[in-house]
């Protein structure tokens, strides 16, 4: 569980920089599936990866490897969701970053 290359940390760095690059690809296209969305737990994040979208309805599935691997009870493994409520989560998430990164220039 070290820090080197092949380490615990590096995977899980490797692991939320493709989910990013995912999910920045998604963004670009206007397209929902492959997005994420997160939501508080205990002291860290549930983070779900959008698989699917079916009308007013999305699929998601927990993201592994991304540290603490939290999973909503509520929302399990996988899960249906209201597009309106992914939408929401990724939106609130897109407009924290843009703050964050304007502050930072």
């Amino acid at each position: 569980y070290g820090d080197g290359p092949d380490g615990a940390f590096a995977s899980i760095q490797r692991n939320w920089e493709r989910l990013k690059q995912i999910d920045q690809e998604q963004k670009a296209k206007g397209e929902l599936v492959g997005r994420y969305v997160d939501h508080p737990i205990a002291d860290g994040q549930a983070v779900y990866q959008i698989t699917n979208v079916n009308g007013g309805q999305v699929t998601i599935q927990v993201c592994r490897g991304l540290g603490d691997d939290w999973v909503l009870p509520a929302w399990g493994e996988k899960a249906t969701i209201n597009r309106s409520t992914a939408e929401e989560l990724v939106n609130r998430r897109d407009g924290l970053a843009a703050l964050f990164a304007s502050r930072r220039a």
